[in-house]
């Protein structure tokens, strides 16, 4: 790493080199008596003080966006001013510090305010830096994948759109060749989420819960339906549900609790009638 590298990790706030050189600075300056200083001396430290000022405020500001002023120069400009004009503030509580310090009992109070003010400063910068590496947001359409339906998926749906003479179920059967499956991990999931082209022969309505569902068992007995979700005229997902809407908010499990799809054989395949009832249908 050469020199120019590293003085632009001084620059920046987040860099081990700032935390560190910032936080002894810090603590070199504390250990100074400003009470004991005069003319020039005094001058001297209050200006350094200032300059440490400037320079910590103008590294933490996030210089990676074009402004028309520079922002940072005016920043560290500023704090440094204010610092100066505040040294005779400062001075005061520094001295009212180091007495609190020395009624504790404590001996060489200024060391501890040294102490005391670098770990200060070394604790704000690690807070600082943790705060700005928390994760960055990842669209959920960045991580998923595709695959071909599972037979298992295939066969369900198949199931479905055979057991009765349903408009639309031909055309939504024509898709089953074309169609993917999205996933974002390995693991088993109660939903399936599908991928259709665009080119294909659309049902309709476009947008529905396909009239026929299939029905099974939990391994606890509680009933579940297999429902299939039509948008925009194309198969859109399949899901397991509760049955009895009672029960949904004891489902938040379902992933765990079941490990695989039903086979069409353990489905008992059901049709929404008028009144809101279903009617088994005879295989």
């Amino acid at each position: 790493m050469n020199i120019k590298e590293k003085l632009s990790q001084l620059d920046d706030a987040s860099s081990p080199a700032f935390g560190v050189v910032s936080s002894v600075a810090v603590g070199v300056l504390t250990l100074v008596d400003p009470a004991k200083l005069q003319g020039a001396g005094r001058t001297a430290v209050r200006s350094a003080t200032a300059v440490l000022t400037g320079w910590s405020v103008a590294a933490s500001v996030d210089h990676g966006r074009p402004v028309l002023v520079p922002l940072r120069a005016v920043a560290g400009l500023a704090a440094a001013g204010a610092a100066f004009a505040l040294a005779d503030k400062s001075d005061r509580l520094d001295a009212r510090m180091v007495q609190a310090l020395r009624s504790a009992g404590l001996q060489h109070p200024r060391r501890w305010l040294a102490a005391g003010t670098t770990a200060i400063m070394f604790g704000s910068y690690l807070l600082d830096r943790a705060l700005k590496s928390e994760p960055e947001y990842v669209a959920i359409e960045d991580l998923e994948r595709v695959r071909p339906l599972a037979p298992e998926v295939r066969h369900l749906v198949e199931g479905i759109l055979r057991a009765a003479d349903v408009p639309g179920a031909a055309a939504l059967l024509s898709q089953l060749d074309d169609a993917q499956e999205l996933y974002w991990d390995e693991e088993f999931s109660s939903t399936a989420q599908f991928r259709v082209p665009d080119e294909v022969p659309r049902a309709v309505p476009h947008n529905q819960v396909f009239p026929v569902g299939g029905r099974f068992t939990d391994p606890n007995g509680r009933p579940l339906q297999v429902l299939l979700q039509v948008f925009d005229g194309k198969i859109d997902h399949l899901a397991i549900d509760a049955v009895d809407p009672d029960y949904t908010d004891d489902l938040d499990d379902l992933d765990d609790l079941i490990n695989r799809w039903p086979d069409p054989s353990e489905v008992t395949f059901v049709l929404d009638g008028p009144d809101g009832n279903t009617t088994p249908i005879a295989r």
